[in-house]
């Protein structure tokens, strides 16, 4: 007996058996029905992406296309990041052994010449580079198909990080598909698939991309910079830092740590000096401003910079005079900057 049949027969469709006592006042079992409907379907599209795989694996049906005349998914599941270990190591290996695993396309629904991809997306990228032809599997699919075929293989056999789950979700939403099909394509709950959502959805878009995958940042952390982003001047903060070129150095992980801190630190206030502005018929040239037993005298004119300049002997000269019996000698005089 499949194991979805043995689920029927536990949860029950309300119907007894043989050997089942029905006990009084018995709550209907609604909420645990759905949950039964929703692994059913899971088990099916899990099945026929297994079928699936085991055609690919078989090579059935291989045909060698132009990588040139195939277009990516319409919903692409991984954040493209500069940096790509993995995809140096394919080409090398397709390089070396040749295309092991065939790509799965299907024929363009908009254009009879050309191709687009379920995924292999990285194979079709080596072809081009080595400008050899790419072998692939065309099936005639449904755009639920699609991302389901995609979903099921580039999620386990790639490791999608969390926020690159939590971003194909959201582009499944965004065009169109019911949560059933995001389900089925991540193999995960509805209650899992809301809390992908959420995170995809509170934070901008530019920034998710700006950070890329994070391999190693999960939920947890991706939603502390949801709560952090909700604060005063936090969002501005976080594009000021991913504009910089500390945080475009930077490997994935790092960059999320960035953008984490930059969110999550209380705004900078700058403590206002008290200034006192000396004015010549009405224009301020200069200013003072004092700190303890220091006087700062700053002006950003040039003529009255140059006038204190010439002045500067004269003033030394007149405090001296004046000053010399009573000056201490181990002391540094006030500071005067331009």
């Amino acid at each position: 007996m499949k194991g979805r049949d043995v689920l029927r027969d536990l949860v029950g469709a309300g119907r007894p058996s043989p050997t089942t006592v029905e006990m009084p006042h018995a709550r209907p079992a609604g909420a645990v029905k759905a949950m039964s409907l929703g692994l059913d379907r899971l088990t099916e599209e899990a099945a026929a992406a297994k079928h699936l795989r085991e055609a690919l694996a078989s090579g059935d049906n291989v045909v060698e296309l132009e990588p040139a005349l195939i277009d990516s998914a319409t919903i692409l599941d991984r954040i493209p990041f500069d940096s790509d270990p993995e995809f140096s190591e394919l080409k090398s290996a397709i390089e070396i052994n040749g295309q092991q695993v065939p790509i799965l396309v299907r024929p363009h629904p908009h254009d009879a010449k050309r191709f687009q991809a379920a995924y292999g997306h990285r194979r079709i990228r080596v072809s081009l580079e080595l400008g050899c032809k790419v072998k692939a599997i065309v099936k005639q699919l449904s755009d639920h198909e699609l991302v389901v075929a995609q979903g099921q293989e580039n999620g386990p056999r790639l490791d999608l990080s969390f926020i690159e789950r939590a971003l194909f979700a959201s582009r499944m939403e965004e065009n169109g598909f019911d949560r059933e099909t995001v389900c089925a394509a991540l193999g995960i709950d509805k209650p899992e698939a809301s809390r992908l959502l959420s995170v995809a959805n509170a934070i901008d878009t530019e920034i998710i991309l700006a950070i890329g995958p994070a391999p190693k940042v999960g939920r947890p952390r991706w939603l502390a910079l949801v709560s952090n982003l909700q604060k005063d001047e936090a969002k501005s903060r976080a594009y000021v830092t991913v504009s910089t070129s500390t945080f475009k150095e930077a490997n994935s992980n790092a960059r999320f740590g960035l953008v984490f801190n930059a969110a999550g630190s209380k705004p900078i206030v700058a403590k206002v000096k008290p200034k006192s502005e000396l004015r010549v018929r009405g224009e301020r040239i200069a200013w003072l401003e004092r700190k303890g037993k220091q006087l700062r005298l700053t002006s950003d004119q040039a003529a009255f910079n140059s006038f204190l300049e010439r002045k500067i002997p004269q003033l030394l000269s007149e405090f001296e005079a004046e000053s010399s019996s009573t000056m201490p000698k181990s002391k540094k005089g006030d500071v005067i900057e331009k």
